[in-house]
């Protein structure tokens, strides 16, 4: 979006340029008085090169030079000193704003080559989420508080392990380089373990530990909330288990029913934050077209201009939008409204709806 903006701007600035030159021009011929109106070209190479590129600008620069000279054809005032001062200073002007111009576009290339960075960078730390992952279908969002960036401290994986589906959505304590590093470490942790280690308890305890390591080789204080859910397979296909280390509450809709937080029944500090803390281990029914939502405090702690934050309600009713893409869509579009704008925290969002696979065929 800001890429196509920024394209819609240049496009103006030309024409809007030219149609300024053309104005000056047809009222200082039109007064045919002494050559005072002249030294207004030099705005129009300047409102290019805020919007243009040096090229255009050049051309936009030229125009207000050719334009400047040819106005003292008439009442013989050409070839004077004082319309040569102000031809000069047109010229001066153009050439400073195709420098502005072109410093500008190489600025606008290296934040282009960042951003393109970032973007690869999301997609090497949160890997895109299938659509289908055993008997669970899935969909997940990303909103960055941060309008050039596209990466933060929220985070979110799945594994498909010998033991269920596993999943986590995790919130690094703090912001910029640093949270992004962490969160790395907690993913690539949680890729591991889950799928090697049976009990999701222990599962949790290597990214307690992992979180630990990461922060004393850092010399620096933090932690990371997470809740960690999996899926039963088999015979246990129904059921699903949630340890939660310090994180909101995940919101169960059971097919046809009420959304409901699923509160962990012994709170439990983040990981990093207590060596050896064990979080409680909680079971719930999973029945076809059960649907859970795992989120970021950035959903739930995102307030407007008066200080409100966004009813919890707002995000029950869609919850139950059958398309799960569409569902995730419509609750970030009533945020960003609540909002009014650019929210100002890190947002993940990872929905999974009990749906089993289509068989092969």
């Amino acid at each position: 979006m800001i890429r196509l903006d920024a394209v819609r701007h240049r496009w103006r600035g030309l024409p809007l340029a030219i149609a300024f030159i053309a104005l000056v021009w047809a009222i200082d011929v039109a007064a045919q008085a002494r050559a005072v109106l002249i030294g207004f070209l030099a705005l129009a190479p300047l409102l290019a090169a805020a919007v243009e590129r040096a090229r255009r600008t050049a051309l936009v620069a030229a125009l207000a030079a050719l334009a400047a000279l040819s106005s003292g054809l008439f009442g013989a005032r050409f070839g004077s000193l004082d319309h040569l001062l102000r031809v000069a200073v047109v010229i001066a002007v153009g050439v400073v704003s195709i420098y502005v111009a072109r410093a500008r576009g190489l600025r606008e290339e290296r934040l282009r080559r960042v951003t393109e960075i970032a973007r690869v960078t999301q997609q090497a730390v949160l890997r895109e989420v299938p659509e289908q992952v055993g008997g669970v279908a899935l969909a997940a969002r990303y909103v960055s508080a941060y309008e050039a960036a596209q990466v933060g401290g929220d985070l979110y994986e799945v594994v498909d392990s010998p033991y269920g589906v596993r999943m986590i959505v995790g919130d690094v304590c703090g912001k910029g380089l640093e949270a992004v590093r962490l969160a790395t470490t907690v993913m690539g942790a949680f890729r591991q373990s889950a799928f090697v280690r049976p009990d999701l308890l222990t599962v949790a305890e290597d990214l307690d530990l992992a979180v630990e390591r990461d922060l004393g080789i850092a010399g620096r204080p933090g932690f990371v909330t997470a809740v960690l859910v999996e899926f039963g397979v088999g015979t246990d296909r129904d059921r699903m288990r949630i340890a939660n280390c310090g994180h909101p509450a995940p919101l169960r809709r059971p097919a046809g029913g009420e959304v409901e937080a699923l509160e962990p029944a012994l709170t439990t500090p983040p990981l990093g934050l207590s060596r050896g803390a064990r979080p409680a281990l909680v079971e719930y029914d999973w029945r076809p077209g059960d649907r859970l939502l795992l989120y970021t405090d950035g959903l739930v702690e995102a307030r407007d201009g008066t200080g409100n934050v966004l009813p919890i309600a707002a995000i029950q009713s869609r919850l139950a939008v059958p398309d799960r893409q569409q569902s995730l869509d419509d609750i970030l579009d009533r945020l960003l409204g609540h909002v009014g704008g650019r929210p100002q925290d890190d947002i993940a969002l990872l929905l999974a709806e009990h749906r089993p696979a289509d068989p092969p065929g």
